[in-house]
């Protein structure tokens, strides 16, 4: 398939899907703490090119069930739904027992839609959105860029639930900094718990040196936060959040605490047990498992009593510190996150 054109990311989620790309980059690409798109000019393919591909991938998987397919690059909901219900009809054409139809989406691109429009794009197969609210808090917003404000954040999540579309909301720990991380966790919380997303995907940010907000970290505007102040804001947004059919997930490598993650209604609690268990740590357990998670020695923190990776993870923190006896834990945690982003 060497004349398939793949675009550079998809949701963790979507590791499985066919990819389908309908666009190339992002065409707001203003956001501040976003790098991905910056050298790529926005552009929609050529329908008949979308459909050829569509054509030429199922006949490379013929016999292959495949179930999802997911709809490239930044924000497919931004094409005039005329556009979409072409593709959408490819797709079902060619790969007739397709389940899941997916999308990012601003949320600014899903109110450009009337409610009759996301239904009609439902009706033809486009059914999970994933939409990057990254934050609740309007003061936020304004400060990394993101192009809407809080109100459309809600709307638009409403506005998919309305559509019977399945929902999945991004937020981003530790966007806000040091300055903003109650205000983060509240108003996100807040938002979210009238939205009542089917998924709520947690990511903790991990700060570009070359992007804007780079750029206000060595300024001293913005205070990056430690794992563990963002563990800390992680728990009162979870704290804030209602009970409700939502499944609230770390599902990143990028995340700390990667066995957070369940049902609001029914398994909320044991969430917040798993942050405490990794609060209740001593100091020095909490850097360890820290660098061991960031270096991928550790994925759970019942990783901790086990000998081997506990002690390669002790000779991993000696030997940084053997290298560099006054290092910035804090920095270093962000470079190693903001690149595996």
């Amino acid at each position: 398939m060497k004349d398939i054109e793949i675009g550079p990311i998809r949701p963790p989620s979507e590791s499985n899907s066919l990819l389908i790309r309908v666009t190339r980059g992002c065409h707001w690409n203003k956001c501040y703490f976003c790098g991905l798109y910056k050298s790529m000019q926005f552009s929609m393919r050529p329908i008949d090119e979308t459909i050829e591909d569509i054509r030429q991938q199922a006949q490379f998987y013929q016999g292959k069930k495949i179930n999802s397919c997911f709809l490239q690059d930044g924000d497919a909901l931004v094409l005039k739904t005329d556009y979409l219900l072409r593709i959408l009809d490819a797709i079902n054409q060619y790969f007739p027992d397709i389940q899941y139809i997916t999308s990012y989406a601003r949320a600014d691109s899903i109110t450009r839609k009337t409610p009759a429009e996301l239904k009609i794009l439902r009706q033809a197969g486009l059914n999970h959105l994933y939409c990057g609210m990254e934050t609740g808090s309007a003061q936020i917003l304004r400060l990394i860029n993101k192009g809407f404000d809080s109100d459309t954040v809600v709307r638009s999540g409403c506005m998919a639930k309305d559509a019977d579309m399945i929902l999945s909301e991004f937020i981003l720990l530790g966007i806000g900094g040091k300055e903003l991380s109650e205000e983060n966790a509240i108003q996100t919380a807040k938002a979210l718990n009238v939205i009542q997303p089917d998924f709520i995907r947690v990511h903790a940010t991990g700060i570009k040196p070359e992007s804007k907000l780079g750029e206000f970290v060595r300024d001293g505007s913005f205070t990056l936060q430690s794992e563990e102040e963002i563990v800390i804001e992680q728990k009162m947004f979870l704290q804030q959040l209602q009970a409700m059919d939502s499944y609230y997930v770390n599902e990143h490598i990028i995340n700390l605490l990667l066995e957070v993650r369940g049902n609001l209604r029914t398994e909320k609690q044991e969430m917040l047990s798993a942050i405490d268990r990794f609060l209740s740590l001593s100091p020095d357990e909490k850097l360890l498992f820290t660098i061991g998670r960031r270096l991928n020695i550790f994925f759970l923190l019942d990783d901790l009593k086990k000998p081997e990776p506990h002690k390669k993870a002790e000779e991993s923190l000696k030997n940084i510190l053997g290298k560099s006896p006054d290092v910035d834990f804090v920095a270093l945690c962000n470079y190693i996150r903001q690149s595996q982003i």
